[in-house]
C-alpha cells in the first residue's frame, strides 16, 4: 500500500483517535466533525484489511495491530511536527529539565560558565520531579533532563553522569550538643531529617536506611524523623541545627568544605540511585554540546568529590 494523500490524511485521525480513544474528541482536537473522523478511520482500516479499533459502548480501544501503528504514526507525526517548528526557529533555547535540588545546588552554579564558553547555546532551565519518558519529553518539548533514580530507560539516550555517595551530615554547633551520636554510641534525643521521596516509587527512608544498614543496623529502629519534598529543604534543616541529614555529596560539597556541614562518621555508601542525562535527540547540535559539556563538568566533579571523600579529606569529620 502506497502512502497517498488520503492515507496521510487518514493516518492523522486515526493518531488523534488512538491518542484520546475518542472519535468525538479526536474530532474537536482537528476541527473536523466525528463522522469525518469516523470515516477516515474506516477507510484506513479497509485499505488495510485489518481493523484497528474495537468499538466498544463506552468508548474506543485499540487492536494490536493498531497499538503497534499508533505508536509509529504518534512518533513520527511528533518528529515531522518538531523539525518543522525547530527549522522556524533556529535559535530556539535548549530546554533543560532537572529535579529541584539538583538544579539548585549543582547545576546552576555551574551554567553561567557554559554560557560564557558557548554563547550561541541559549539554555532554558526548568525544575521538575515529575516521571519522563520519550512521549513525555516529545509533548512537553524537553530536550535533556536530569534525574536521579534507578530506573533504567528505553527510547531515550540514557547516560549515566555521576553515581552518588550517602552520609550522615550536621552542623558542629549540633553535633555539640550531641556528643554520644558523634561518638558512634546512641542515637537517642538525635532528629533523623529525610528526603520524603529521593525518587519516584523509592521506598520510605530509603537513604538513611541503606546507610544505617552498612554501619549501624541497630540503628533502624530510631529511623523515624522530619521528612521534606526537596533534598535542598532537609540540608537546609540541618543547616539551620535541627537534625542530621543523609547527605548526597554532590549537593553538599560547598557546606563540608566550607565546615558548615561535617560528615559526622566520616564514612559514605554508594546510593541505590544515580544522575543519568536524558536526551530525546542526541544528534541535536545543541544537545550534544551541552552533553559533552555536562558529562566533561560531572567527571571533574567527581575526581574532586572521591578526593574530599577520601580518609583525611575535607569530607571526612573534624569532631
Amino acid at each position: 500500500m502506497k502512502l497517498d494523500s488520503s492515507i496521510l490524511g487518514a493516518l492523522r485521525c486515526f493518531e488523534a483517535a488512538g491518542r484520546l480513544l475518542s472519535f468525538t474528541k479526536a474530532a474537536e482536537s482537528l476541527h473536523l466533525t466525528q463522522s469525518a473522523v469516523s470515516q477516515q478511520v474506516r477507510h484506513l482500516e479497509d485499505r488495510l484489511g485489518y481493523g484497528l479499533f474495537l468499538r466498544q459502548p463506552r468508548g474506543l480501544k485499540l487492536t494490536a495491530k493498531g497499538e503497534a501503528l499508533f505508536e509509529t504514526t504518534a512518533r513520527a507525526l511528533n518528529e515531522i511536527q518538531d523539525t518543522i517548528r525547530r527549522l522556524g526557529e533556529p535559535n530556539a533555547p535548549l530546554q533543560v529539565n532537572c529535579l529541584p535540588s539538583f538544579a539548585l545546588q549543582w547545576l546552576m552554579p555551574r551554567l553561567t560558565e557554559f554560557q560564557r564558553e558557548r554563547p550561541d547555546v541559549s539554555v532554558r532551565l526548568k525544575a521538575e520531579f515529575e516521571t519522563l519518558d520519550r512521549q513525555a519529553m516529545d509533548a512537553q518539548d524537553i530536550d535533556v533532563a536530569v534525574r536521579y533514580d534507578p530506573v533504567r530507560y528505553s527510547r531515550l539516550q540514557a547516560d549515566v553522569l555521576l553515581d552518588e555517595y550517602l552520609f550522615a551530615a550536621a552542623t558542629p554547633e549540633y553535633l555539640a550538643r550531641h556528643p554520644g551520636f558523634a561518638a558512634g554510641e546512641s542515637p537517642d534525643g538525635v532528629v533523623l531529617l529525610h528526603d520524603a521521596s529521593p525518587w519516584v516509587g523509592a521506598a520510605e527512608f530509603v537513604e538513611w536506611r541503606t546507610w544505617l544498614e552498612a554501619f549501624h543496623p541497630a540503628w533502624i529502629a530510631h529511623l523515624e524523623g522530619p521528612q521534606f519534598n526537596l533534598s535542598s529543604l532537609a540540608i537546609g534543616a540541618a543547616l539551620s541545627h535541627q537534625g542530621v541529614v543523609m547527605a548526597r555529596s554532590a549537593l553538599v560539597q560547598d557546606e563540608i568544605r566550607s565546615g558548615r556541614l561535617m560528615n559526622v562518621f566520616g564514612r559514605h555508601v554508594r546510593a541505590p540511585a544515580r544522575y543519568v542525562l536524558l536526551s530525546r535527540r542526541p544528534d541535536d547540535r545543541r544537545v550534544a554540546i551541552f552533553s559533552t559539556w555536562l558529562k566533561a563538568e560531572c567527571a571533574r566533579f567527581d575526581a574532586a568529590r572521591m578526593a574530599w571523600l577520601s580518609p583525611g579529606g575535607a569530607g571526612h569529620s573534624r569532631a
